[in-house]
């Protein structure tokens, strides 16, 4: 059992959030119109119709019309626009 896996067991045994304790992305979604994401690991793509985030061992894509970059810091990132479309990609099990 890898370390990752271990955190994450004791995430859901202790109920506590999973992205808190084994590093795991978080998004979360107002409205269409804007996305935060917490634990991303940098942008990999940026237009005003897509934008793909590294998530670590995951991948992220927004799509939409006008998406603008608003912030991003080293933990954290907040997208703009017209959010027509989030797919997520990466290993099995990864999201």
């Amino acid at each position: 059992m890898d370390g990752q896996t271990l955190l994450a067991r004791l995430a859901e045994t202790f109920d506590l959030p999973g992205e808190a304790v084994a590093g795991e992305f978080r998004l979360e979604v107002t409205g269409g119109r804007e996305l935060r994401m917490e634990n991303h690991r940098g942008i990999l793509n940026y237009s005003d119709t897509e934008i793909r985030i590294s998530a670590g061992r995951s991948e992220v894509c927004v799509r939409g019309t006008d998406l603008t970059l608003r912030a991003m810091n080293d933990r954290e990132l907040l997208i703009t626009g017209l959010l027509l479309q989030i797919d997520f990609s990466g290993e099995e099990g990864a999201v």
